[in-house]
């Protein structure tokens, strides 16, 4: 890095003094401070939908061969948005937009010196990915398996957008996992779907739950034929149930043993003489009480937090509108 040796205003030799509580470089004939401020730099940060970061190799010093982001200085007139778009192009081919502020931070480069670096997250728009006359090659690198990045500042934004997008994919990851369990006609996910940790609270919190559903279906209109069903009876049925709900969503039956063990429910409640009607509504009212329950138990403060209550009301749809059907078939056919 070089220094300045000259005054832009007149010309004459500059010398260090001690101005403002630091040293400064100081014209000695006009006495014009000359300050010195780091240099704007902009870069641009893309991941795809198979969480790849676009990276180019560098074809020129600093960290010649090295893999970083788009990069480069700001220019008069132009924004530091559009400077990190600029440097997207020129380097990748691609047009982008931004979609927010990842990191501000200054780094020390022996070539340049103090920098002022801004970090964007953008999205692809267009444009075809092709090394630019300041790349030797483009490519993507998943996320969590980049090759070294040619400046520190890099690795920290990496490290920042795998905490900012954490969530989002983490939704990602158990939507789909639940989208394909229910398209494969399947009840089980076990340790995939982010409403596991609301089934845990469901099982840590059955006798509440039961409690709950029992004051409810002994005055409910909808199960009057329960009203005087002996407590410590109906308490066992629904700890039973309560029980193969979390054992389905576990994964440790499947399909087969849902639909044979409540069969045998609807046939032994027909011989209770149970109405169907009541039956059903029993099993809808444990429905609402697993809801109620999870649902005050659960914390809204992030969008996660709202998905993740989402997908267990889904599953809970899902489970007990197929042991309601199994129920009405046993109810019918034995």
């Amino acid at each position: 890095m070089k220094t300045k040796a000259f005054c832009n205003f007149c010309g004459k030799e500059l010398v260090t003094d001690m101005l403002e509580g630091r040293e400064r470089l100081v014209c000695d004939s006009c006495k014009e401070i000359h300050y010195e401020n780091p240099l704007p730099v902009a870069a641009a940060v893309l991941v795809n939908r198979e969480r790849e970061i676009l990276l180019v190799k560098r074809a020129r010093e600093p960290s010649k061969d090295m893999w970083c982001f788009p990069i480069g200085f700001a220019e008069m007139g132009e924004s530091i948005e559009d400077a990190a778009l600029r440097e997207l192009h020129e380097e990748t081919g691609v047009e982008g937009r931004i979609i927010q502020l990842v990191d501000v931070c200054s780094e020390t480069n022996k070539f340049y010196g103090e920098l002022l670096i801004v970090t964007f997250e953008v999205e692809k728009m267009g444009g075809k990915e092709q090394a630019g006359d300041d790349a030797l090659d483009c490519r993507y690198f998943p996320i969590k398996n980049l090759p070294r990045l040619a400046f520190p500042s890099q690795q920290r934004v990496v490290e920042k957008l795998i905490d900012l997008k954490k969530d989002l994919w983490s939704m990602h990851d158990s939507m789909e996992s639940f989208v394909e369990g229910t398209f494969g006609n399947k009840i089980v996910y076990p340790g995939k779907l982010l409403s596991d940790e609301l089934v845990n609270a469901v099982e840590n919190n059955s006798i509440k739950i039961i409690e709950l559903w029992l004051n409810d279906i002994a005055t409910n209109p909808s199960t009057k034929a329960y009203h005087t069903f002996d407590r410590k009876e109906l308490y066992n049925r629904a700890m039973f149930i309560i029980g193969q709900f979390e054992v389905w969503l576990k994964g440790q039956k499947g399909e087969t043993e849902l639909k044979a063990f409540y069969n045998e429910l609807g046939f032994q409640r027909k011989k209770d003489g149970i109405p169907v009607e009541d039956l059903v509504s029993s099993l809808s009212l444990l429905k609402k009480h697993i809801w109620m329950f999870t649902y005050s138990f659960g914390v809204w403060e992030k969008a996660v937090d709202i998905y993740r209550m989402f997908e267990l009301g889904e599953r809970l749809v899902y489970f007990f509108d197929k042991a309601s059907y199994y129920t009405v078939m046993g109810y019918n056919q034995k």
